[in-house]
């Protein structure tokens, strides 16, 4: 059994260079899951966290539920393939593939037996006594694998072992990857840049770019449902033609309008899934594959001109010039040598594998949304929303804000969280389906809730029809709450009480708050003097620089730091909307403190700083 699970996982470099942001993933036991994405963009360095390899900056990395964060590599059974074979010359495959066991002092008769298993399941028994400068490419990465086979780990790493091999090469060594994974019924997480091997060999892909999670699901909802624009361009080949475009209504149809003129109608049931009607007369980015663009002879298709043409064979490929569009509209069709440079064609789009993502922020907006989004509101460790009204669970209480309660208004689902069956921690609510849509290998159900609020999951089945009553079951971990700022509510880890024990002192209209070895001073508090309880204010504190840190820096001093805590972060969470929350060491406090700066604060950049204290940003209760 291996079940990996990555929790708000960071990875900064010194000088603050991130690599990898926020990253969530659970991968299951006997899962092949996929990384791909562009060079620098973090899957590697996310695949070398797993393996110990790289520390974790901040987050947590479970291995069948045990947090293994400060477990060294050795010790994680974990087995890694890497890109460059790593193979010793000097020794023979037969040494090369037992070596990791001989220093783990594993019995010979031991070690014979499993090399000797692994070269028979790679089909290299007969290469066993060659050196590795004797093989070939492919024959070399199967040592590489062989080696990894024989620790027997729950957990297969491979850091694009293919990269170095020849196109035809590449291809046989996928398939032999693949029912390797079969074989050996574990966990594979495998890395590439390269998005056929993604989509052939993943039970899941995760997208990343620039160390964020772009979208994760099965290749075929990533090709059919891409989540915006760059996941939509990335996988497939030739890529998604992407293009500006407006859309338009008439009466009860929707169309998508062309700067020559042309339009082009969608479907009713793909008009229905337009995620809000005031995009209806704006400019959006319209997107629709190669292969789902007709050559056609009706006279209300685009007309064009063939710029390019690539015979492939079974296939060709148009590059098409059509008046009004900055750039050629790609075809993929059936063989045809007669399409040739300067033909005049017309084409004709299958509106109903169309896309639309927004200009502003290169989401999707018509299709199965990321997130249902829906107004709510907190109060008394209650959220309502939609007429429902719900009991917070206390894992999520303890992570909510002290502000929470105040400055609720959104209250984000994963489409993809949801269950139609009864799940462990989670509230439920009704529905009435709209209507359905099925893709490859999931079913997505467009409900109302409340009334009229729309809300949308996908799912794997789902045996209901428009006008049926249908029960949702949200597990409370996936939801988040969010302010009217746009700042994430609760946080990753439990939100701390922010109290410390402190006595007053009162003279001369000052009042001296003494905190552990600090002394604060403020304008007369109002109150006796006496032994309190400090409560900070967790949104109402702010920061300035540790002197040391600004010498080195060369960054200027506040002239009026005021009362200050030295404070040491140990961790942050990136809220957005402008907002940080760090959970800091502050002597005097018992548990740490917990603190949303702004998010020009970093505990990456300075770990060691002062917390701002002024005067509303606390409140002072008797102690007993």
């Amino acid at each position: 059994m291996a079940k990996l699970s990555l929790r708000n996982v960071y990875k900064v470099y010194e000088g603050g260079v991130r690599a990898v942001s926020d990253f969530n993933l659970d991968i299951d036991d006997k899962e092949f899951v996929v990384f791909v994405g562009p060079s620098g963009c973090g899957k590697s360095t996310t695949l070398r966290m797993i393996a110990g390899l790289e520390e974790i900056t901040s987050g947590d990395l479970y291995i069948d539920g045990v947090k293994v964060n400060d477990v060294e590599p050795k010790d994680r059974n974990i087995a890694m393939v890497f890109q460059n074979y790593a193979l010793y010359p000097h020794m023979t495959v037969y040494k090369n593939m037992g070596f990791g066991l001989r220093l783990r002092k594993v019995p010979a008769d031991e070690i014979d037996r499993r090399v000797r298993r692994a070269a028979e399941i790679l089909g290299i028994s007969d290469l066993l006594a060659r050196k590795p400068k004797a093989l070939s490419g492919g024959q070399r990465q199967r040592v590489a694998l062989g080696r990894a086979i024989v620790r027997e780990p729950n957990v297969f790493l491979l850091d694009e072992p293919l990269s170095n091999l020849d196109a035809k090469l590449r291809v046989a060594m996928r398939s032999e990857i693949i029912k390797l994974h079969k074989r050996l019924a574990t966990t594979f997480v495998y890395v590439t840049h390269d998005q056929t091997e993604a989509m052939t060999m993943g039970d899941r892909i995760v997208v990343m770019k620039d160390g964020f999670i772009q979208q994760t699901d099965s290749p075929a909802t990533l090709y059919e449902q891409p989540r915006n624009v760059f996941v939509a361009t990335f996988l497939g080949s030739p890529q998604m033609n992407v293009f500006k475009a407006r859309l338009e209504r008439e009466g009860e149809k929707l169309f998508v309008a062309f700067g020559n003129g042309f339009k082009a109608e969608f479907p009713e049931i793909k008009a229905k899934q337009l995620s809000s009607v005031e995009l209806i007369g704006g400019e959006v980015n319209f997107g629709i594959r190669p292969e789902n663009i007709a050559l056609t002879a009706d006279g209300n298709a685009i007309p064009a001109v063939i710029d390019v043409v690539e015979h492939l064979g079974s296939e060709t490929i148009v590059y098409a010039a059509v008046e009004g569009l900055e750039s050629n509209i790609v075809v993929k069709t059936a063989s045809d040598h007669s399409l040739v440079a300067g033909l005049k064609i017309a084409l004709s789009f299958d509106m109903k594998n169309a896309h639309v993502f927004s200009v502003e922020t290169g989401r999707a907006v018509m299709g199965v949304p990321e997130y249902n989004v829906l107004d709510c509101s907190l109060s008394g460790g209650r959220i309502s929303f939609c007429g429902n009204d719900t009991e917070l669970s206390e894992h999520l209480k303890e992570r909510l804000f002290d502000f929470a309660e105040r400055d609720c208004a959104k209250l984000y689902i994963p489409t993809d969280a949801v269950s139609l069956t009864e799940i462990p921690d989670s509230f439920e609510f009704d529905g009435k389906v709209e209507f359905t849509v099925s893709g490859s290998d999931s079913v997505s159900v467009f409900a109302r809730i409340g009334g009229d609020e729309r809300f949308v999951v996908r799912v794997k089945a789902a045996d209901c029809k428009a006008g049926d009553k249908i029960r949702f079951f949200v597990p409370f971990r996936s939801i988040s709450l969010i302010s009217r700022d746009g700042v994430r509510l609760n946080g990753k880890e439990p939100v701390s009480e922010n109290t410390a024990k402190c006595s007053v002192r009162t003279a001369g209209g000052v009042s001296m708050v003494k905190v552990g070895a600090s002394t604060l001073k403020f304008d007369d508090l109002g109150v006796p003097d006496g032994e309190y309880m400090m409560k900070l204010s967790a949104d109402k504190l702010g920061f300035c620089y540790d002197k040391k840190y600004a010498r080195k820096n060369k960054l200027s001093l506040d002239d009026a730091r005021g009362n200050v805590f030295v404070a040491k972060a140990y961790d942050e969470d990136k809220l957005g909307g402008g907002k940080n929350a760090t959970y800091l060491s502050v002597g005097g406090f018992d548990n740490y403190v917990t603190a949303v700066l702004p998010d020009e604060f970093s505990v990456y950049k300075m770990p060691v700083f002062g917390l701002k204290i002024s005067k509303d940003s606390f409140t002072l209760t008797k102690a007993d």
